[in-house]
């Protein structure tokens, strides 16, 4: 599934999607921790998750600032990207970290659309090149492991 997280017209509108996205994201890091067997796949996914609840930190001030409402939880892609981590331990945990590099590659994508952005400001596009550099990072280490 292609996301379109990025490419809103609206600045606020963007940053409520991508925390949004963020909130999917972690639903999907507790899915695929509670599945997994390898102990040293649950570590390195737990410090991805505390990636994305930065994530979220870093970019709500950003939202209130414009007056924007700060999602709170996760929205209906939660169902599809922690869909793909339970379809994927009925096979194993290489499946399962393949799911999740799956959806890294959405998230990954959306933080760069953003980041390329003209309508935004420094500090902020600093946020979402760093998001983006994580979420790179997430996918390469997934990728590799599974």
């Amino acid at each position: 599934m292609v996301t379109t997280v990025g490419h809103e017209s609206d600045p606020k509108k963007l940053l409520h999607d991508l925390i949004k996205l963020e909130h999917d994201a972690i639903d999907a890091y507790d899915a695929a921790i509670e599945r997994l067997d390898d102990s040293e796949a649950k570590d390195a996914l737990a410090g991805f998750r505390k990636d994305h609840e930065r994530h979220i930190a870093d970019l709500t001030p950003h939202l209130s600032g414009m007056g924007g409402d700060v999602p709170t939880d996760s929205g209906a892609k939660s169902i599809l990207t922690e869909g793909k981590v339970k379809v994927a331990a009925l096979i194993g945990d290489s499946a399962i970290l393949a799911a999740m590099a799956t959806n890294e590659v959405e998230t990954e994508a959306a933080y760069r659309t953003a980041s390329e952005r003209d309508d935004i400001d420094t500090k902020l596009r600093d946020k979402l090149q760093q998001a983006m550099a994580d979420e790179s990072r997430h996918k390469k280490w997934m990728k590799e492991r599974a």
